[in-house]
């Protein structure tokens, strides 16, 4: 499954760390560099408030170390923890050395086919590092445009039973057909 998104920062007055030195040009955002670990964007759009909380304190208590259970939508999907850890040197390419924390998602389990092959063991880096800042999109930004960005609905996302994102509870939702928006 691939991911077909072009997004444009524009050019204009700034101070923010992901923007300003694009202020002069702006910057083209591709399928490649919009999202990190090709990751499917709608597990990306469930993960962002998360590793939002874990950038700013939040206390998550599913296990000692604090870590937090959130799944995908489908309701044969993957299941994630979002954590923080010292930096071991072993995160993906644009994890800077020096940086101490990474936040991410590791996936522990697929209930089903995953369109973008995520398994058991692969990492979600939550891009703050500075070098993660030159490689992909803000994700403040990309969460932002989220409801207005046309992306192809994953084949195993079922509109008659889309799951609660914490895996730990047995909640599921139908969304009527008049609310759907189209698969292609």
């Amino acid at each position: 499954m691939s991911c077909d998104l072009c997004i444009k920062h524009l050019p204009g007055e700034t101070d923010c760390v992901w923007h300003r030195e694009h202020k002069e040009q702006g910057k083209d955002y591709g399928p490649h560099n919009i999202l990190p670990s090709n990751v499917c964007p709608i597990m990306y759009h469930t993960l962002y408030p998360y590793f939002l909380g874990a950038l700013f304190g939040a206390k998550y208590a599913y296990n000692e170390q604090g870590d937090c259970q959130v799944c995908c939508p489908a309701a044969k999907g993957v299941d994630v923890l979002v954590k923080v850890r010292p930096n071991d040197g072993k995160f993906e390419a644009g994890v800077d050395s020096d940086w101490r924390d990474v936040i991410h998602a590791e996936v522990v389990a697929v209930h089903g086919d995953c369109p973008y092959q995520h398994k058991v063991g692969d990492r979600i880096v939550f891009p703050t590092t500075r070098s993660m800042r030159t490689q992909y999109m803000c994700p403040a930004g990309f969460n932002n445009l989220f409801p207005f960005l046309k992306i192809d609905i994953p084949s195993c996302i079922d509109f008659d039973r889309v799951r609660c994102p914490d895996w730990m509870e047995n909640i599921y939702y139908r969304i009527d057909e008049n609310s759907r928006i189209k698969k292609d």
